[in-house]
């Protein structure tokens, strides 16, 4: 399809290059910031301080990378924009926090229904179907919430407050093509991930850290790309005025 096209057109190794080492620096930065002591008073300080630099410099990573995606000649002040872009990601938490409730009460739920069910029936609706397909079902949920939110956190780190967020995200919202990647992309990078992970050759401690290393590396490469690839489709799909051959629905 000439979208997917439009798509790897507007990534730029520049872009991937920062996701992968800003993600990466991120990441270790978080795991050293849990290290920090906090018995002293000028401890417990640092690390707030440290926390809040490394909340805003993972904040402007993403900005950035939004704007390298899809220039504009004028945006919202810094903060306003940050700012949103955190309300954004804080309420997709909370969101997913509710959908993991859901996750923990499967096999409650699948047990209940099972033994509603007549002896002939619960052959095919066995209690390990019942918990895969409420597991694909909270997939499915999972990625329609995260691509009802991508439009607005991009949109809004670009222009904060302003109205033109919701009429760019609308323009998104309304290329069925958009919503497929989404849920594409969710559901390749949990196979991979998976698959690669649980993937153990080799023996021994020297090979089985090598394997690992190599593994996780492979896996963090494959979600960034992913990830990379559903913000180029958000940037081309918010061009409300793009021509309909080049649009995500023909």
């Amino acid at each position: 399809m000439k979208s997917f096209r439009l798509a790897f057109k507007r990534l730029s190794t520049g872009v991937v290059l920062l996701q992968w080492f800003g993600n990466l620096a991120a990441t270790l930065l978080a795991f050293l910031w849990l290290q920090i002591p906090d018995s002293h008073a000028w401890e417990f300080m640092f690390s707030i301080l440290s926390a809040g630099l490394l909340v805003f410099a993972f904040l402007g990573l993403h900005a950035h990378t939004f704007r390298l995606l899809l220039p504009q000649d004028e945006s919202a002040s810094l903060w306003p924009r940050l700012f949103l872009l955190l309300l954004v990601i804080i309420l997709g938490f909370f969101i997913f926090q509710g959908i993991d409730v859901g996750r923990h009460h499967e096999p409650l739920f699948a047990g209940y229904w099972n033994s509603r069910f007549s002896a002939g029936m619960r052959s095919f609706f066995t209690y390990h179907r019942l918990v895969q397909w409420q597991d694909y079902f909270y997939d499915l949920l999972q990625w329609l919430f995260a691509a009802l939110l991508l439009p607005i956190a991009f949109m809004g780190a670009l222009f904060g407050m302003r109205h033109r967020i919701w009429r760019q995200s609308g323009c998104v919202y309304r290329r069925i093509g958009y919503w497929l990647v989404v849920i594409l992309a969710g559901i390749l990078g949990e196979l991979i991930s998976s698959s690669v992970v649980s993937w153990t050759p080799g023996h021994g401690t020297a090979a089985e850290i090598a394997s690992m290393l190599l593994r996780f590396g492979l896996v963090y490469t494959v979600d960034i790309l992913l990830w990379c690839f559903v913000l180029a489709t958000i940037a081309i799909s918010a061009d409300c005025n793009r021509s309909s051959e080049a649009a995500l629905i023909p």
